[in-house]
């Protein structure tokens, strides 16, 4: 190893031998409280996440490590957030003031909980009379409550149960025939409408008393919905196609066909979109239905959920989450948020993101890595 030799002019010799004590208790006292300075900073440095803080380098931050978890992303900057741990999760919506995620506990029961977007802390839960967690959509809002999906039945659950801490949501509010199996469930014109994934059909319940209005077949299959441009969207993964109900008519008016399997479906105003398992989404647009779009994003993209113009897809084999424009149609913005990604839900501010294995977050800090001084970036292992 090279030695770096300092070389100065030499003092006298009398002098040498006059102060050498004094010398080096000088130095001592310098040096000491310096270094201990800069360990200090460091630390805080380390505690703030400032390492961590440019685009290009994102913190991992464990939420929980080696298990599951909820995070956000702002949509005006691309900053991932921590949310709460969860054992188990299946679903995650936005609506009413709050977030709910499907999932379970340590004693697997089946959980719906209910999140607080401001603090991102669980204040509230309802357990689902299951124990196996087997419906791939299983939570949806609207018409002022929470709809839950537990095998073929569907359970209707109102804020203030679940904030009060309700210990369980009975009776069931609608159910499919015995043998059907909820493939998702959409609120809409006030009604319920519910896929069933054994028969083909959608079953159409009035929302405030859970009657049966219609049964609508669509295919062989019947399983993500959504609702838009005046009608509800129903995939069938069998024949690669994508069925509009007309709510005023209660049948199909239209059918689109996709490349590839309709996994998840997102509707904006503009389009359909979906993922098709192909390693991109593809969008069915109003200007030219006729023609699909295919907008490249992540590996295995499965998550999918619109807010206004964009349209949100979490990639589970990339760990991504990709950010569309569904206006030109493009991705702009792209982040990694954890191994596993699984659902999203959207607002206007950004998207939930529900991950299976460990999430990532970014730790704000309003210095970067540029800003500091080049000792304590040496010092802290950044350099």
């Amino acid at each position: 190893m090279p030695h770096i030799v300092a070389e100065r002019p030499a003092a006298p010799a009398g002098a040498a031998r006059a102060r050498p004590g004094r010398r080096r208790r000088w130095h001592r006292w310098f040096v000491l409280p310096a270094l201990a300075l800069g360990i200090l900073a460091c630390l805080a440095v380390l505690a703030t996440g400032a390492l961590n803080s440019s685009p290009a380098a994102r913190s991992a931050a464990a939420v929980a490590p080696g298990g599951t978890g909820v995070v956000r992303v702002l949509a005006s900057t691309g900053q991932v957030r921590a949310g709460p741990s969860f054992g188990e999760l299946n679903g995650i919506a936005d609506g009413l003031g709050w977030v709910w995620v499907t999932g379970g506990d340590g004693r697997q029961n089946h959980i719906l909980y209910a999140m607080d977007p401001a603090t991102a802390r669980v204040i509230g839960r309802v357990e689902l009379p299951s124990r196996v967690v087997i419906n791939p959509n299983d939570v949806a809002i609207g018409g002022g409550a929470v709809w839950a999906a537990v095998g073929a039945s569907v359970y209707r659950v109102e804020p203030p149960s679940a904030l009060s801490g309700a210990a369980a949501a009975t009776p069931a509010f609608a159910a499919l025939p015995p043998g059907g199996v909820i493939g998702d469930l959409v609120v809409d014109a006030g009604a319920l409408w519910v896929s069933d994934t054994t028969s083909g059909k959608v079953y159409r319940f009035a929302a405030s008393t859970g009657r049966l209005e219609a049964v609508i077949p669509v295919g062989r299959t019947a399983a993500a919905m959504a609702v838009g441009d005046g009608g509800v969207w129903v995939a069938d993964v069998e024949t690669h196609t994508v069925s509009r109900i007309s709510v005023p008519d209660n049948r199909v008016s239209s059918v689109l066909t996709f490349p590839g399997p309709p996994n998840h479906i997102a509707a904006t105003g503009n389009g359909v979109w979906v993922t098709d398992g192909t390693g991109a989404v593809a969008a069915a647009l109003n200007r030219d239905r006729g023609q699909i779009v295919t907008v490249p994003v992540g590996t295995g993209p499965t998550g999918l959920a619109a807010a206004g113009d964009t349209v949100w897809v979490a990639s589970t084999a990339s760990g991504t989450l990709s950010q569309i424009d569904a206006r030109r149609p493009a991705v702009v913005a792209t982040v990694r948020v954890g191994a596993r990604p699984y659902a999203v839900a959207a607002d206007r501010q950004g998207a939930w993101v529900a991950v299976l294995g460990q999430p990532v977050m970014d730790s704000p800090s309003p210095a970067s890595v540029s800003q500091l001084p080049a000792w304590l970036l040496r010092l802290c292992g950044a350099s």
